[in-house]
């Protein structure tokens, strides 16, 4: 499940995007794009850590992408705010469930998974903004 802070992300780099090359602080993407501001600091952390944004401190400085809104996929925006994502709890390692030996449905949820994270790898932060203004 998508949650709010990982939408409240997309929309954070949304406006960066929007901002090109510029540094933008967390109040005015906070404010452009209706994000509770308390939430906003810890999000744009959580994408620098990942190395999706860059941020300065002091006179001009902010936040600004740190590559192009063409390189940013769907899949590291979600990755970066909710971890690797798993259908099923059986698809992050070995756990105690009585039907692994010869579990069908593994095998289903493993193949659900991959498309939907090579679904998620296709589309960048370019593509979201092209569907955004049609």
């Amino acid at each position: 499940m998508i949650n709010n802070r990982t939408e409240y992300a997309i929309r954070a780099l949304w406006q960066l995007a929007e901002c090109k090359e510029h540094f933008s602080t967390s109040e005015a993407i906070a404010q452009a794009q209706e994000i509770p501001g308390k939430f906003l600091p810890q999000i744009l952390s959580d994408l620098s850590r990942a190395g999706l944004v860059r941020s300065v401190r002091g006179y001009g400085g902010g936040v600004r992408l740190s590559r192009p809104p063409e390189k940013i996929k769907l899949l590291d925006i979600l990755e970066a705010i909710q971890g690797t994502i798993f259908l099923y709890d059986c698809l992050k390692g070995p756990i105690d469930c009585q039907h692994e030996q010869d579990c069908k449905l593994q095998k289903v949820y493993k193949k659900a998974q991959e498309a939907l994270k090579a679904e998620f790898a296709k589309v960048s932060l370019t593509d979201l903004r092209s569907r955004r203004r049609k």
